[in-house]
């Protein structure tokens, strides 16, 4: 019996299971049955959505001019409470002069207020631009942002002590699906990693690897 009970969560961990539709790594996200389909993001060759938004820094940034100097990758991130997201966060700062000495523009979008991009930034000393979805219109126009489920912001507030809607200034509470894209200068997607598992991103390699078409 035991080790059936072993195989069993083995299974569930590593396969997923349908939980009234879901699979297990969207439940574990906190990804809303609503949200089934879940969102699936963009696409390469797709033309990727032009947006505009403020930086840590208060500078206006638009995609548009950001792409005539060089390919961007654009990476979504949910806020500073994650552990998930602070090392990948640390892990791309620590990586940049790599990917800045390609040509490539690195930015962040993310939905927690501004207030708390400025802590994420000197949290993590960030040097690349980190821009807030103020009206979550970039993670609409990605085709990324879900619902968070009660029972998932209930687990958040209980063992991190975060209110995930008032850590983004608001009074529902969306996330983007993780996702990376690699954009060139004409504003085409060329690679993408999208996964509602958040525990896989888009790795330092992984965006080496893809950069080529994009240069």
């Amino acid at each position: 019996m035991n080790r059936i009970l072993v195989f069993l969560l083995i299974s569930l961990f590593h396969f997923g299971v349908r939980l009234h539709g879901q699979t297990f790594e969207n439940y574990k996200s906190g990804i809303a049955i609503a949200d089934i389909p879940v969102p699936h993001g963009l696409k390469p060759g797709d033309k990727a959505p032009d947006f505009t938004g403020y930086d840590q820094s208060g500078a206006h940034m638009q995609s548009n001019k950001i792409l005539e100097n060089g390919p961007m990758v654009l990476f979504f991130y949910w806020g500073k409470w994650s552990p998930v997201c602070s090392r990948y966060l640390n892990n791309y700062q620590d990586s940049l002069d790599i990917l800045t000495g390609m040509g490539v523009k690195i930015v962040a979008i993310t939905p927690e207020s501004i207030e708390n991009v400025e802590q994420t930034v000197k949290l993590h000393n960030l040097s690349f631009t980190v821009i807030y979805d103020c009206q979550e219109q970039i993670m609409k126009d990605y085709n990324l942002m879900f619902n968070v489920t009660k029972e998932y912001q209930d687990s958040i507030r209980n063992h991190l002590s975060i209110d995930i809607a008032k850590n983004n200034g608001r009074d529902v509470a969306h996330l983007p699906v993780p996702a990376t894209y690699i954009i060139n200068r004409y504003g085409i997607i060329v690679a993408v990693h999208i996964d509602s598992d958040y525990d896989n991103r888009a790795s330092v390699k992984w965006m080496i690897q893809n950069l080529a078409p994009a240069l």
